[in-house]
């Protein structure tokens, strides 16, 4: 798969493993792992206007802009399905196809041949 077909997940990982480590790092210095549960989660929308205008915002509404946002792209990005390309036919595969398919009256005279490609075939599905 080329890169930039993966590009997208490898940023969403990126994205991923950076919140983790700074929420770890920040639990770390609060000496509390709950200290995201006093973030204000209901009046971080209010502040969007000084997001827009570069003014100054609490640290807990940036937290929960990138929460917002990871969980979001996480979604969008769940939603749509990975493209997975084909691999490309063999072309031995289809020359021996079309050699059998021109030996077809060689099978049809020795009934022995064609029970043991029968059988050879029947093998083959099982794998």
């Amino acid at each position: 798969m080329k890169l930039r077909a993966r590009l997208p997940s490898l940023l969403l990982a990126l994205n991923w493993l950076l919140l983790l480590l700074t929420f770890a790092w920040t639990c770390k210095t609060q000496q509390n792992g709950l200290w995201w549960l006093r973030l204000d989660w209901t009046g971080w929308i209010a502040e969007f206007r000084e997001m827009a205008q570069l003014g100054n915002l609490p640290a807990g509404s940036l937290w929960i802009v990138w929460i917002a946002a990871t969980l979001a792209l996480t979604a969008v990005w769940m939603m749509y399905p990975q493209t997975v390309q084909a691999p490309a036919p063999d072309p031995s595969a289809e020359t021996a196809r079309k050699q059998l398919a021109a030996e077809a009256s060689v099978m049809e005279s020795n009934p022995a041949l064609k029970e043991k490609l029968l059988r050879l075939h029947q093998s083959l599905e099982k794998i």
